[in-house]
């Protein structure tokens, strides 16, 4: 008669590693650990902090005169003792930059798109547009000014004309870059051309477009800025070139971490909208 086997009390990989006995035979736990985002958000605010104290290390070590370079402290004093007047003016830089960036986005994807689907617009308009894209807004600026006088319209414009072509890029790479495999098995299952738009090409271009929309909302906020200083009379622009003429630096320096506040704010705000939409990313640390 054969001897029976002993059966082996086999654990888990995961609880084996989890409940291991550590040294002195008492089981070994692991705390709780911090979520990614907020381990992220930690870094990025360390990450600051640091860059903030280097600067006004530099700025005391130096002994630099006011005139030519202030610390963030002195930028932080200057918010303070006025905070309703850069809030304000952020507010109105802000509506500006919003509405710039939200045409863009419509008008840059739409574009983005026209020029995948339909060959002959992506041959003739294509280099067009990269040849538009090269001059510098600046030099448009006057020109929005012109059709759309010195009003809230014209600082949009401006926006929405420098938020405007990295959607089209990266709308147009996103559909270029759909694999041949996806779109065979969508014909071999007799999708229609919508379902294949809607289902396939846009679903797979959209972490593409959220890689443009990330760069435009930043441009977006520096071409409402841009339009300020042609014709402005309120917003973080005009706060700039005031404290200019003054020679006042350290309200120019509270404006300019006042915008680039704005500008992290509303990057970090469309990171977290595609961190939501696409949750397939969610694991490219």
């Amino acid at each position: 008669m054969s001897q029976a086997t002993p059966v082996k009390n086999e654990v888990p990989l995961g609880i084996a590693e989890t409940h291991a006995p550590s040294q002195g035979g008492q089981t070994a736990r692991r705390g709780p650990r911090m979520p990614q985002g907020a381990s992220n958000a930690v870094k990025a605010v360390v990450g600051i902090v640091g860059v903030l104290a280097l600067w006004e290390l530099v700025v005391r070590l130096l002994q630099l005169p006011d005139y030519l370079m202030v610390g963030p402290i002195s930028a932080v004093e200057a918010f303070f003792s006025r905070p309703s007047y850069f809030v304000e003016n952020a507010f109105i830089t802000v509506q500006e930059a919003l509405a710039g960036f939200g045409l863009g986005t419509l008008l840059g994807v739409v574009c983005g798109a026209a020029l995948y689907y339909i060959p002959a617009m992506r041959h003739f308009l294509y280099p067009t547009l990269i040849a538009i894209d090269t001059i510098p807004k600046v030099a448009l600026a006057p020109l929005f000014i012109v059709w759309f006088g010195f009003g809230f319209e014209s600082k949009a414009f401006v926006a929405m004309a420098i938020a405007f072509f990295p959607l089209v890029i990266n709308t147009f790479d996103g559909l270029s870059s759909v694999p041949n495999e996806l779109k065979e098995l969508a014909r071999i299952n007799k999708a229609s051309r919508w379902m294949q738009m809607t289902k396939i090409e846009f679903i797979y271009a959209l972490p593409s477009i959220f890689t443009g929309a990330k760069i435009s909302i930043s441009l977006a906020v520096g071409g409402a800025v841009v339009g300020e200083f042609i014709a402005g009379s309120s917003g973080l622009g005009y706060v700039i070139l005031l404290a200019n003429s003054q020679v006042d630096l350290p309200s120019m320096f509270a404006a300019f971490m006042v915008l680039a506040t704005i500008s992290l704010t509303l990057f970090f705000v469309i990171n977290m909208v595609a961190t939501k939409l696409l949750p397939w990313r969610n694991n490219v640390k």
